[in-house]
């Protein structure tokens, strides 16, 4: 309203009004509160009074609409309802739809509620049931543990006419995580996904929330040939002019690429800021990208089975009366966890315990809930473990250690579930399990696949999925192949 109510001073006097009136006409606000309904009436029409659009009172004026006529426009342009469930409440399709959708998963919507899980089924199995006229369903990417945002963005997809426009802020996760694929294919396979705006979390773009802020930009219907990506921006370079300041960085990823990078998922990964570093990082990514995948059968890893990652044995917060300190001179069975894990330019990574290091002081962090006791028996045999880092500011995210037999790891640690038949394979090519695991482990601690790594992170969490998602370089005979 500010914006038109400057630009109006060069449209003749007469047409002013029209003009007004065809701009607040064209206008569709949809929510499904009452109060925040009523408030937008209130607030537009004070913004169109300040901005010279609307008379304050009947008293006709050159140039400006009554205010009982503007009333009655924001009346009918601003309604109540539910545009996830309800009909779209006008006849005409918007051209351009806008919004900041609820960052909200299913299951947490009436968290609280003393009827919490009941709404809650209630709720998931009417949005997966629902159905269009035609028969078909009207939300065909329903997948697990559903975030409103998703299911808003198909619904706007739906809603707008063909050729037209949607702008959408929603977290940036959706460019990276699994149980978005089915959506990211939805934009590239029926529509043309031409551009998006990435912040970073430290960009605070909204106050109190962490995470990253994706802003998309997608054209109903045609063909995704080419994605544009902006970013990482911060806040002060957003601008009115542009949208976004010159000066952040650009890059176009064309689909064959983008084929070759996501083996059809269209995920899209997190690129530095810095020039130098963004290139090293597409190299890393372009060698990496054709190789198999840690988890797919048929590599010469896994033949025709298939590794699996799983979570620790030891959920720490079921079982903590059975997790002890480890005080000095005590026996018992390792409780290996994240803090256990250290990693520095000289010594590369490694456990630091108290049951390998005597040495660690008495009242350090790695010596408390570091002992078992409880009724899960530790393994007896070596394993591959990986802690993943959450912290965002760390340079590494992933580090693998060789797990000693008789460990027990708690549900904050990742380990390879190897095959019976493809660690006995390893230990005869390498003489025995323990000098299989550790050349598997400095191949999968590589920087480049920790940089594969952080590029493709969904978020600060390390799903189980991108660790089986990893690259497996080819296999030499002779010594452990080199990354870098």
């Amino acid at each position: 309203m500010k914006w038109h109510g400057e630009k109006i001073s060069e449209v003749p006097v007469e047409e002013r009004a029209q003009d007004t009136r065809i701009l607040l006409s064209s206008m569709q606000l949809l929510d499904v509160c009452e109060v925040a309904a009523t408030m937008t009436r209130r607030r537009l029409l004070l913004s169109c009074i300040r901005s010279g659009l609307v008379s304050l009172d009947e008293n006709p004026k050159d140039g400006m609409l009554a205010r009982s006529e503007a009333v009655e426009i924001l009346e009918d342009i601003v309604r109540v309802g539910d545009a996830l469930r309800d009909d779209w409440p006008w006849d005409d399709q918007p051209r351009l739809l806008m919004g900041n959708p609820p960052w909200l998963r299913i299951k947490d919507r009436f968290r609280g509620h003393p009827d919490g899980s009941t709404l809650r089924k209630e709720l998931g199995e009417e949005l997966r049931n629902l159905r269009e006229e035609n028969g078909d369903l009207r939300f065909s990417t329903l997948r697990g543990n559903v975030n409103l945002y998703r299911l808003f963005l198909e619904r706007s997809l739906q809603l707008v006419r063909s050729g037209g426009r949607v702008r959408l802020i929603v977290p940036d996760s959706l460019l990276r995580e699994q149980s978005s694929a089915p959506l990211r294919r939805l934009l590239v396979d029926s529509h043309e996904w031409t551009g998006i705006w990435t912040f970073p979390e430290s960009a605070r773009l909204f106050t109190g929330v962490t995470q990253g802020v994706l802003i998309l930009g997608i054209t109903v219907d045609g063909v995704s040939e080419e994605l544009i990506c902006h970013g990482p921006a911060e806040a002060n370079e957003l601008c009115s002019r542009n949208g976004l300041d010159k000066d952040v960085p650009r890059f176009a990823l064309d689909r064959e690429r983008w084929i070759r990078w996501g083996r059809e998922e269209w995920a899209v990964p997190r690129l530095p800021r810095d020039r130098y570093e963004r290139q090293k990082l597409l190299t890393v990514i372009d060698d990496l990208a054709g190789l198999p995948r840690l988890a797919e059968s048929n590599h010469w890893l896994a033949g025709e089975t298939r590794l699996r990652v799983r979570v620790g044995e030891v959920d720490q917060t079921t079982w903590s009366a059975d997790i002890k300190p480890w005080k000095k001179g005590s026996r018992g069975t390792p409780f290996i966890r994240g803090i256990h894990f250290r990693n520095d330019e000289k010594r590369g990574i490694w456990l630091h315990h108290p049951s390998f290091d005597s040495s660690i002081d008495e009242n350090a962090a790695e010596r408390k809930q570091a002992q078992w006791r409880g009724p899960i028996e530790a393994p007896k045999h070596p394993r591959l473990a990986c802690q993943a880092i959450v912290n965002a500011q760390q340079m590494r995210r992933l580090r693998w250690v060789v797990l000693p037999s008789g460990c027990v790891l708690g549900n904050s640690v990742n380990h390879l579930e190897l095959p019976e038949d493809v660690a006995k394979n390893l230990a005869n090519q390498r003489g025995d399990l323990g000098s299989a695991l550790s050349w598997l482990c400095e191949l999968l601690n590589d920087n480049r696949l920790d940089a594969w790594a952080r590029a493709w992170a969904a978020n600060n969490n390390v799903n189980n999925y991108e660790l089986e998602m990893l690259p497996l370089p080819p296999s030499e005979s002779a010594a452990p192949p080199q990354l870098a």
